[in-house]
Order: structure tokens, then sequence, then C-alpha cells
């Protein structure tokens, strides 16, 4: 990373284009940010000087200032291909998102790019800008980051036998279960794995392999998720045989059904996928034959509580049926084989489920954007 000799402060994204506007100018940065910076005399810098707090940042060089309309057509290209992405046109969106590129290379429009590879079941090109995103400043995340910074090799796929490999949870709790499914092939690669994840995971991931909660030394690191880019795993190749246990809980007898239910995500973004149902919906199509029982811990109802998710695998175990929106729940279900899983999609939904992933699970997607009607309609059919 270079640094202007006069401060101790790393260079950041370029800004890539930038032109005059009524009020100074706005430019569009390699991240993908747009700026819109006031001036009284409308000059354009030939660098930035990025403070938050007080605090140099960094500085980003400024491109000569154009009158092509560059800006605006990059940000259409890039709109058309978010809003087809988002009504399953990946084909097309792929067209727009590539315009975009040939107009301006940003962080943001690769990592898109990726996405919808991945949504088109193109994942190693998907991963390929996927995983390069995830590695940039912009887009890091606190555990690879934090690796990086004491020293730590990154692992891109090198000879892991003998070698000490630390698998790092960087992204959501279903991510991490879903992964840990891989910490076998790696083993018989003659990998020792070890598994960096927050408490609430330790007794569920310490069934495949030793584990902590903190940063320690080892050959080669790698987020749990990276795995499916450095294994270079395909949608149709995933092993859906469950590949953890738990000891059934016991629960006071009942001649009703119980349903394990799971209707909302820990952290709502507006660029994710919509994937909560409203909970009232939820139980009112489901609780008049059944008792419903929680199992998260987001806006958790009912009697029966747990601690960790090994805790909730047990009881799970003593409910007749799992339905669960697309959250940490799901892929908890199917890891221990739960033998009945309803999993509920929004009509745009992820592309982890281009792979069945799980035994055992009916997908019950909404016929149009914000259905739940309808994926609750499929589900009673099936």
């Amino acid at each position: 990373m270079t640094h202007y000799a006069q401060f101790n402060a790393p260079d950041l994204a370029p800004v890539l284009a930038c032109e005059a506007t009524e009020q100074g100018w706005r430019g569009l940065t390699g991240d993908g940010e747009l700026l819109n910076v006031s001036a009284k005399d409308k000059s354009i810098p030939s660098s930035l000087h990025i403070t938050c707090d007080g605090e140099s940042v960094g500085f980003r060089s400024v491109s000569e200032a154009s009158s092509d309309g560059r800006i605006d057509r990059y940000l259409q290209h890039f709109d058309r291909a978010t809003a087809l992405a988002r009504n399953n046109r990946s084909e097309a969106a792929l067209i727009e998102i590539d315009a975009a590129l040939n107009i301006a290379v940003t962080a943001t429009a690769r990592f898109n790019r990726g996405l919808i590879l991945l949504q088109l079941g193109r994942w190693p090109e998907g991963f390929d800008e996927y995983q390069h995103c995830e590695y940039l400043s912009s887009f890091i995340r606190p555990g690879c980051r934090t690796a990086i910074e004491r020293g730590l090799t990154r692992w891109r796929g090198e000879p892991i036998a003998g070698k000490r490999l630390l698998l790092i949870h960087d992204h959501g709790f279903g991510d991490s279960i879903q992964m840990l499914r891989y910490v076998k092939q790696l083993k018989a690669m003659g990998a020792d794995v070890v598994v960096m994840v927050p408490q609430d995971l330790v007794r569920l991931a310490q069934q495949c392999a030793v584990t902590t909660t903190e940063l320690i030394d080892t050959d080669y690191f790698c987020s749990l998720l990276g795995l499916l880019h450095v294994l270079r795993v395909l949608p149709a190749e995933i092993d859906t045989a469950p590949y953890l246990v738990a000891e059934k809980r016991k629960l006071p007898s009942t001649r009703r059904k119980r349903i394990g239910i799971a209707w909302s995500v820990g952290k709502i973004d507006k660029n994710d996928y919509p994937r909560s149902i409203p909970f009232a919906l939820l139980v009112d199509r489901l609780s008049k034959d059944a008792e419903l029982i929680s199992v998260q811990k987001q806006g958790h109802i009912g009697s029966y509580s747990f601690t960790d998710f090994a805790d909730c695998a047990s009881l799970m175990l003593a409910c007749d049926e799992i339905v669960s929106v697309d959250t940490a729940a799901l892929h908890l279900a199917g890891a221990i084989g739960h033998p009945r899983i309803t999993a509920l999609l929004s009509y745009w939904h992820s592309w982890r489920w281009l792979s069945p992933l799980y035994r055992n699970v009916q997908f019950c997607v909404q016929k149009t954007p914000g259905d739940w009607n309808s994926a609750l309609d499929a589900r009673c059919c099936q």
C-alpha cells in the first residue's frame, strides 16, 4: 500500500470519473461510491484528503473532469443490472453489469457481477469476482482483516498436508454452519484444521474440529465461506448428507404437532435478499393445527429457550417440522438431518439455494415479490 510522502495515510481507491455540477463537482470512485462535492469555484483538485472525526483516513487521486456523461451512463447500466437481478433475470443483468464495467471498473460493480454469476450457477467465475472484492480494503471483513494484519497467510489452494489451517467465521451464522461440512474434506487433504467461531457456535463446531474464539497463529487462514472458492465447488456437487449430530430434547408429551419456526434475520440490510416473513402471518397460517416453537433468538417466543446453536439443534429434533425463512435455523436443521424441513424463500433469493444443500427440505418460493401467502400455500399443497 502506497503513501503520500508527507502524510502517514494510505492511498484510497481513486476517483475514476468526475464532472462539474451546479454546486461544484461529483465523482465516481473505484470503490463504486458517488461523491458530491460542494465548491464555490467549482475547481476539481488532483487529490482529496479524506478524514473521519478529525483523523486522517487517506487520499484519493482525482481524474481530470470530463463532460461525456460517463458517470450517468455507468449508473444507468449499474441500476438496470440491479433491477434485473432482483427480478431473477440474471442473464440480462450480466449484460448490464458488464456494460457498467466497460465504462468504469468499480469494486461494487465487480462484486455485483460476482453475485450475478453465482445466481447463474457459474460458481467458480462468480467466486473469482466475489473473493477478489472481499479482500479489498473497502470490502474486507473484520476477521480476515485482523488475520492479515497479524501476518497470517491467506490460503489460496496451496498443498495443505501437514499444515495448520484456521477457518474464520466472517459471514453469517448460516454460512458458517453450511461450511462446516468441508472440514472433513480438509482433514482428508492432510490439514490440521482449527475453526474460529463466536461462542454461540463453539459446541456445534467442536464436532468437526478444534475450535477457538480468538485469532491464533497458523500456517494459513481462510474465511469459512471462502472454501467454496478455494475448493472450486459446483452447485451439483454438494453432498446433502447430514454432517452434524444432536441429542433430541425431551419435551412434555402432547397430541398436537410441534413446528419449530424462524421468521426473521438478525440484521436487515436493504441490499440483502428480502428474507423475513411477517410474524403474525406465519402464526396465523401455522398455529391452528400445531404448537409453535421458536428456533431463533431474534424475537424469541414460546416456553422453550436455548443457549446456543447446539442447544437449538436438540430442540429442533423435538419438533415434527421446521418451517424457516433463509436464516441460520434453516442451515442448522439441514445440517443435523431433521426429517421434515420447509424453507420459505422470497421471489428473489440467495444463490446458495441453487443447490439443495440438505436432504428433506421442501422449498416454497414466493410466486411474486413479497407474496408470502403463495409460499405458504405451496407448503400446504405438498
